[in-house]
């Protein structure tokens, strides 16, 4: 135990020693003297905190506060048309699509993206005649090793090459062809 001084001997205590107002208001406070006594292990040490937010403007509308650029962000999502209008091949070791595309050819070849995963892709056409076109298949019919994508002059062509050697009765499972 420890005894606080109460009343006249208090006075004279803090009389006698000069004390600046932030020694004081800290002396003062039972959560800064438990802080300054135990540090981080203080069980008030998470309520020390002070905010250093801005200050309210009154207002109910929201405000941006700050933008910043982090290091390493992902790009952002494409929104993009759905591409429902193709045909396809079943090959041996390959699966062929033809997408229709009037004039591709002349985009750049930037502008055919294809992103392939064991049983998926998806194919973006950036920037035709103004828009951005997308075809995904989430789960193919089976799985495939490698895809590639062929840019030519009305047309784009993606080839899906077969892990196995089989017949796909359409390109997505549970999908009529």
């Amino acid at each position: 135990f420890f005894a606080i001084p109460l009343g006249p001997q208090a006075e004279a205590m803090s009389a006698s020693t000069p004390q600046t107002d932030d020694e004081a208001s800290r002396r003062d406070s039972a959560l800064a003297d438990n802080i300054d006594r135990k540090g981080r292990n203080a069980y008030y040490y998470a309520h020390a905190h002070k905010a250093d937010g801005p200050v309210w403007d009154m207002k109910p509308e929201p405000r941006l506060l700050k933008t910043e650029k982090v290091e390493g962000e992902k790009e952002a999502v494409v929104v993009a048309r759905p591409i429902t209008d193709y045909a396809w091949e079943d090959q041996d070791k390959k699966v062929k699509i033809y997408v229709m595309f009037e004039g591709v050819g002349e985009l750049s070849d930037d502008a055919v993206k294809l992103d392939f995963a064991e049983n998926s892709f998806s194919l973006t056409v950036m920037g035709y005649k103004g828009e951005n076109h997308k075809l995904t298949f989430a789960t193919l019919f089976a799985n495939i090793e490698n895809a590639t994508a062929k840019k030519k002059p009305n047309k784009v062509i993606l080839t899906l090459f077969k892990t196995e050697e089989n017949s796909w009765p359409c390109i997505a499972q549970g999908t009529p062809s």
